[in-house]
């Protein structure tokens, strides 16, 4: 779980927050929740929300270096993470993504 350490030891940079999408290359679902995600951070932030910065990852290339994760989500993908906390797997609705951001 190194890199996932790694993202939790990362602070905020002018008030955004790292929104990861983990993806595998050829994914249909990846390419769908990456589409939700960049529309609802295109958006201007509801009043408290937090300004996120995309990040879009390849599980298959974080595996060579993080097996653990490799395991853990290699029936998961894509996996939405907001501030190193998973909010959602396969598919993600625009609301979702927002509530992650009040947080």
């Amino acid at each position: 779980m190194r890199w996932l350490e790694q993202l939790r030891g990362r602070r905020s940079r002018g008030g955004e927050v790292d929104v990861v999408v983990v993806t595998r290359a050829g994914c249909h679902l990846c390419d769908q929740m990456e589409q939700v995600v960049s529309q609802v951070l295109a958006e201007r932030p509801a009043r408290g929300a937090r300004r996120g910065r995309l990040r879009v990852v390849d599980l298959d290339e974080l595996g060579r270096t993080d097996p653990a994760l490799l395991e853990r989500w290699t029936t998961r993908v894509p996996v939405l993470l907001v501030e190193d906390r998973e909010v959602a797997h396969w598919s993600v609705d625009p609301q979702a993504v927002r509530t992650a951001l009040r947080r």
